[in-house]
């Protein structure tokens, strides 16, 4: 293998999602908290939970009064909902299992909607939230993986959160993932995850990013518990633009949204519209070198989904055809093969935005 194709094949592999993997053993990561006073505590962890609060993207919304929540997608282990009102939905609304026992995301919740409402004084903002709930077999951890601490200590006099939106006089159960301790088969219902921002996406015109506000994740046991996972990882995120919305319109939209995913999860077997799809949504806040990987991963998902998936029978590479955005088919693909054959070294964004707009249009053709 070739200098050239050993460093494709490395960017490939860092398009992959993965799930964090345990590191360091159990006593060098139970050092770094000990002064903290925790204790071990057996359990049996049977659940995982994990809620995602997006931005939906490209929408001034104003409507006449109070607006429902509207329920988009609702298939086990996965429910998706487009809200006006984020406390109210997650405290009032919803069932959510996850709200209930975490005050993690009972904290972030609240600093989300508060923030996101102080920076939209002239219009509604509206979110996308997934939440998800997966059963798996119990797992026992018996060997000190758990550990239960204070929310918020006190070290040295002074009062040291260690959770977020942690309580005085309450205690959690910590999770370290470690080499030597038991280590759940996580649930990877990415691919589902993609389909619902790729439909939203797409329902809504935009090649834009869509941003992240919340990625919360816990594991539950078999009575219950809130189960903190150490460490977490956080998401950055970028902001679109807008387009006003009126209430008539915004239900539209979203009901609109709802019938095309339904019409999508069926298709989501075919290993071409699943690699299309995770395609379109992958990390968008990576290097130069990441975002010219993400178009030859887009590109060649378009080629291999065209017809199978999306009853696509034009001529992908040579075509002349506009069909979003300002770029022919033949354009998006000879900038294709400029990346391929290492002739740019920096992205043109405007390539990469008019290839995820003629993917936008060609499954909204299919689906809307």
């Amino acid at each position: 293998m070739g200098r050239k194709s050993r460093k494709v094949e490395s960017r490939k592999k860092a398009l992959e999602p993965k799930e964090p993997e345990p590191q360091f053993k159990l006593d060098f990561i139970k050092a770094i908290y000990i002064s903290t006073g925790l204790k071990d505590f057996n359990c049996v962890i049977n659940r995982y939970c994990r809620t995602q609060v997006f931005q939906f993207p490209q929408i001034s919304f104003h409507p006449e009064g109070d607006e429902p929540h509207h329920l988009i997608y609702d298939s086990p282990p996965l429910q998706a909902c487009v809200v006006s009102n984020l406390t109210e939905y997650f405290s009032n609304a919803t069932a959510s299992r996850h709200y209930a026992i975490s005050p993690c995301l009972r904290h972030e919740v609240s600093e989300t909607d508060e923030k996101i409402r102080a920076q939209n004084r002239h219009s509604v903002p509206v979110f996308l939230v997934i939440e998800e709930y997966t059963e798996f077999p119990p797992v026992e951890m018996i060997k000190g993986e758990c550990n239960i601490l204070d929310e918020i200590p006190v070290l040295d006099g002074e009062k040291v959160p260690l959770l977020k939106g942690g309580r005085e006089g309450e205690q959690f159960i910590a999770y370290l993932a470690a080499a030597d301790g038991a280590w759940p088969e996580f649930p990877d219902n990415q691919h589902l995850v993609n389909m619902i921002l790729a439909g939203v996406r797409v329902g809504q015109k935009t090649p834009d990013p869509i941003p992240k506000y919340i990625d919360e994740k816990c594991l539950v046991t078999d009575d219950s518990r809130f189960v903190y996972m150490m460490p977490q990882l956080k998401s950055s995120a970028r902001l679109g633009t807008s387009t006003k919305m009126d209430t008539n319109t915004y239900r539209d939209r979203v009901s609109s949204i709802k019938d095309a995913l339904a019409k999508m999860k069926s298709d989501m077997g075919t290993p071409h519209m699943t690699l299309l799809i995770n395609s379109m949504y992958c990390d968008e806040h990576g290097d130069d070198s990441y975002k010219r990987l993400q178009y030859l991963s887009l590109w060649q998902s378009l080629y291999e989904a065209r017809k199978k998936c999306l009853g696509y029978h034009g001529d992908v590479k040579t075509g002349k055809e506009v069909m979003a955005g300002n770029k022919t088919l033949e354009e998006l693909t000879d900038y294709r093969d400029e990346i391929a054959h290492w002739w740019t070294d920096t992205i043109d964004e405007n390539y990469l935005s008019d290839l995820q707009k003629t993917i936008n249009e060609m499954i909204h053709r299919k689906y809307f």
